[in-house]
């Protein structure tokens, strides 16, 4: 507390009540840096106004990193923007709202937005508030249903981490906070949350499923291992992601791992193909976040059925070895599709053009 402005301000109060949170986490290592290097000093004419005791007033965007033991392999990375003031020859943290105005959010943890309950078991930890909207606790109904479905994940992808972190928050607005939402969470029931650190080149790090309780929360036993499963195959897959695997191939995967590669999972497609709702296109990206719940889903469902025809034709291994190759494209040149297509073409012999042709008319024949 002693790098805290002093005085009674609402910051110095949060900090406080974090770091007493934080007693209850078990860090193996927790370090903060000024990142000068991006975006330089972010500090304003009216931040400065702010603190008319100030001797200076500068807002670098601070960089956290912190490691959960036995869940971080390496550091999480976070992005604070925290306000430093210089009184007499000492400088404070005074604050770490000043950019909101610019969407410039400092990282919100779990246990940023109230106390966390902790339970550990030999491949999971599980970190909830006391109890989550609707009765979900983070309980050892959660962590069955967890273990059974990262067994159902091995059977496609067998990479795994010794140990994963779920979070469940209390309610969606503290989901909405932990991961900076810029869209409406109701259709949504959990996601696989990675941070980035880009000190060397692009590492993703940090991998969380959270919860969003009212949506995950009265589920049944089957229903709570498939979408388990499905945020699951995402955090297995983030060592060999990249920024240039487009969303249905990330969505697509999933869902063909949260259901075990059941057809019959694929109902309500055909329930669309049938009423004359099929476009034959590969939905984009956007469309896995914008639209109506039926629209959201159907996106899903065209991105499972899509890497159902994958691997029925050329094989499970052919595709991972396809989303390997992808995934080991960091920073570089050229678009996502630029990419997709070379990649394509690489593993399939077609470029996507080339395969959503294939899968609409192996849809249409059948």
């Amino acid at each position: 507390m002693s790098t805290v402005v002093p005085g009674a301000s609402e910051f110095r109060q949060r900090q406080a009540l974090l770091f007493d949170r934080m007693e209850d986490l078990s860090l193996t290592s927790y370090e903060l840096r000024a990142g000068w290097h991006r975006f330089g000093d972010l500090v304003r004419p009216k931040d400065r106004h702010k603190y008319p005791k100030a001797d200076a007033v500068s807002l670098p965007v601070t960089e956290e990193y912190y490691s959960l033991e036995g869940i971080d392999p390496r550091p999480a990375a976070e992005d604070l923007f925290y306000t430093y003031v210089r009184m007499g020859e000492e400088w404070f943290i005074a604050e770490d709202t000043d950019l909101d105005d610019l969407t410039m959010y400092s990282s919100r943890h779990l246990w940023d937005l109230g106390p966390v309950d902790v339970l550990t078991a030999s491949d999971f930890v599980l970190f909830s508030h006391p109890c989550a909207t609707g009765g979900l606790c983070g309980d050892s109904g959660l962590l069955a249903d967890a273990r059974s479905a990262m067994g159902r994940v091995t059977k496609y992808w067998n990479d795994v981490p010794e140990r994963v972190a779920i979070l469940v928050p209390s309610d969606q607005e503290v989901v909405e906070r932990m991961i900076q939402a810029t869209f409406e969470l109701d259709n949504f029931v959990a996601f696989a949350y990675s941070s980035e650190d880009l000190s060397e080149g692009l590492d993703y790090t940090g991998n969380r499923i959270i919860l969003n309780p009212p949506a995950f929360g009265g589920r049944s036993t089957d229903s709570s291992r498939t979408i388990l499963a499905h945020e699951l195959l995402h955090i297995v897959t983030r060592d060999a992601s990249g920024p240039f695997i487009p969303v249905f191939v990330e969505e697509g995967f999933a869902e063909y791992v949260g259901y075990d590669a059941n057809r019959s999972s694929l109902s309500f497609l055909s329930g669309e193909i049938a009423a004359g709702n099929f476009d034959r296109q590969i939905p984009e990206d956007f469309e896995f976040l914008i639209g109506s719940g039926t629209e959201i889903f159907r996106s899903y469902q065209e991105s499972e059925s899509a890497v159902f025809f994958f691997i029925e034709r050329w094989g499970l291994d052919r595709f991972k070895r396809f989303y390997r190759r992808l995934g080991r494209i960091e920073i570089a040149p050229g678009t996502v599709r630029y990419w997709l297509d070379k990649t394509l073409r690489r593993t399939i012999g077609m470029d996507l053009d080339g395969f959503e042709k294939a899968w609409a008319d192996s849809i249409a024949s059948s």
